[in-house]
């Protein structure tokens, strides 16, 4: 609470418990502001009520911008379902790669992740610091990637974390996104901006929260190997396998 000093006389006519008064008023006012908004990714049973479009893909929804295509990776044959989403912007050479799981409900379940990362980068032959970002300790460094023509190259990656409600979601990001701090903090946005809908089911930490196209469209399949994560990142050489948005 600010309030103006009086000048002269009347400041010394102030009383002991105009003070107590004033202190207990602005001990009030402390106590009674409003908390600082929580930011996203946002559970399904804590959505914002706001007019950001998102594409649904069940266990998750991401913000749609501009320009945007959308693809998902890892195919699972038995229920037809995937594991990765990934959101190119093909013009600025960037990408983000969006991986949901379950996560115990105690959390710490990105500090497990990240020295997973660490240990299988490096033995990979790349490279991963620790810093802290926009959402909490991230990874930031080189990883190995094979071009079209087959030849592995150090691509520089990003990984980002965040924990709900028994959730994790992860993403990578990649190209400019990983080295223009402007890009960097618009894909931030649309990591932010995600819904995560885990279900009720029961789920071991690290199962993976499927993720399927929207209804009425079909994705075609893209034969990866899982196996593969860190040597094929070069997302901007494919078309959109569900939709782009213009």
């Amino acid at each position: 609470m600010f309030k103006r000093r009086k000048s002269g006389s009347d400041a010394d006519d102030t009383t002991a418990e105009e003070v107590v008064a004033e202190e207990v008023v602005e001990e009030v006012a402390v106590e009674q502001s409003p908390a600082e908004p929580t930011s996203g990714p946002y559970d399904i049973s804590a959505a914002p009520a706001d007019e950001i479009a998102r594409v649904d893909l069940g266990g998750l929804q991401i913000p749609i911008v501009d320009n945007m295509q959308l693809s998902l990776e890892g195919h699972n044959e038995e229920n037809n379902t995937f594991a990765i989403a990934v959101v190119v912007l093909e013009e600025q050479q960037a990408a983000l790669q969006l991986m949901a799981v379950a996560a115990p409900r105690s959390g710490g379940f990105w500090s497990e992740v990240m020295d997973e990362l660490e240990a299988e980068i490096g033995q990979a032959g790349g490279t991963m610091s620790r810093s802290e970002g926009r959402f909490g300790t991230e990874l930031s460094g080189e990883v190995p990637a094979q071009d079209q023509q087959g030849n592995t190259a150090m691509q520089p990656a990003r990984f980002v974390g965040a924990e709900g409600n028994r959730w994790f979601i992860r993403g990578m990001f990649m190209g400019t996104a990983a080295t223009s701090p402007a890009m960097g903090e618009f894909f931030e946005d649309i990591l932010a901006g995600c819904i995560v809908n885990r279900g009720e089911r029961p789920m071991a930490p690290g199962d993976l929260i499927p993720l399927a196209p929207p209804e009425g469209i079909e994705a075609e399949a893209v034969e990866d190997d899982d196996e593969a994560q860190y040597e094929d990142m070069e997302p901007f050489e494919r078309g959109p396998e569900i939709t782009e948005t213009r």
